[in-house]
């Protein structure tokens, strides 16, 4: 996948609404909304403020949660289409395995909108709002190089790092990585920072389903094997829970305590538990990303298009077959040091 940006001088905000909601005489329109799961917090607060927001402009909504199962996520989104759904926001568990439901949709003229992921090798997508992606790579990498302080590392005196990534059937993947790695590649290759187990490609260091007790005991096998010795100075992680199971297999090894500080853990979605564990100085930083944001962003799109009104597009994405008009909304980089910018201590749930 390639991305590619087209640039223009001011983003402004690229939809205008219908003024006024669908006409009571009109035929209520269903929305179909297809979300990956129920076991991440962050999927079930964007499934049900996206239904409520839609519901609010006069739609019918269908809110359905796919348990991590794509057959799952498949039958559902066919169980949309026969139900008379005319429109289908879909943030898919694998984007590349649901070609067959969208070809179902489009046949029945059908506007798909992909959430968060996007949805792969196929023609049967119309829009994509989403994070951009690779610039919250670079925030992790940038985030990382800051906590263990690498810019006063040297050949001689180098700094131990090891790296984690996201779910490989996951779009937005290997953006995370590669954002990350074009900060962080620099410091091995100037012998800054080593990366003691070798693991530096992707299919090394992908944690399968996001899921944080894999990366849990992969981190355990990585202390056992490469640092009885060294003292690890950083983790690269891509999502909060990932950097919990780390922290927690840190944590089983003595790091955190006297004489053994804890490394930098990155992390993304500022989940409660990795906001409690920021401010305990256990986790170094998350990315936040405003996600009532984005799916208020996926409604007016979706409105837009249900309602044929213009929508200003300032970016695009390749899915391997076309080039998917993108709205792509900023992140940036959460840290014990600029936690009171986003939230209060009222926010933590101790």
């Amino acid at each position: 996948m390639k991305k590619f940006i087209t640039v223009i001088a001011v983003l402004a905000m690229f939809v205008t609404l219908a003024a006024c909601n669908i006409q009571n005489d009109k035929e209520t329109v269903l929305v179909g909304v297809s979300m990956p799961t129920k076991t991440t917090e962050r999927w079930i607060r964007e499934g049900e403020l996206m239904a409520e927001l839609l519901i609010e402009a006069g739609y019918e909504v269908d809110l359905q949660f796919a348990n991590d199962r794509i057959p799952d996520q498949i039958s559902q989104i066919e169980k949309m289409i026969t139900g008379g759904a005319k429109f289908l926001i879909i943030c898919p568990i694998d984007g590349s395995t649901i070609g067959g439901a969208l070809a179902m949709a489009k046949s029945r003229d059908i506007q798909v909108l992909s959430y968060d992921r996007l949805l792969m090798d196929t023609n049967d997508v119309d829009y994509l709002v989403g994070f951009d992606s690779e610039s919250i790579g670079k925030l992790m990498g940038e985030s990382l190089i800051a906590g263990i302080g690498a810019d006063g590392a040297s050949a001689d005196d180098p700094l131990y790092i090891e790296l984690f990534a996201g779910s490989v059937d996951d779009s937005n993947t290997p953006y995370y990585f590669e954002g990350a790695m074009e900060v962080i590649r620099p410091y091995i290759d100037s012998g800054k920072i080593i990366v003691k187990s070798g693991q530096t490609e992707l299919n090394e260091v992908a944690t399968p389903a996001w899921d944080g007790m894999k990366a849990y005991g992969r981190m355990h096998s990585l202390l056992s094997d490469y640092y009885t010795d060294d003292i690890l100075a950083g983790v690269l992680s891509p999502y909060d829970g990932i950097s919990l199971g780390i922290i927690g297999a840190l944590k089983d090894v003595g790091y955190g305590t006297a004489g053994r500080p804890m490394p930098a853990v990155t992390g993304q979605d500022c989940e409660m538990p990795s906001l409690v564990s920021i401010m305990n100085n256990e986790q170094y930083s998350s990315i936040y990303l405003d996600l009532d944001l984005l799916a208020r962003y996926a409604v007016d799109v979706a409105r837009a298009m249900l309602e044929q009104t213009p929508i200003q597009s300032a970016s695009a994405y390749n899915n391997g077959v076309k080039d998917v008009p993108a709205y792509l909304a900023a992140a940036c980089e959460l840290t014990k040091a600029n936690f009171y910018n986003y939230f209060s201590d009222a926010d933590l749930v101790l």
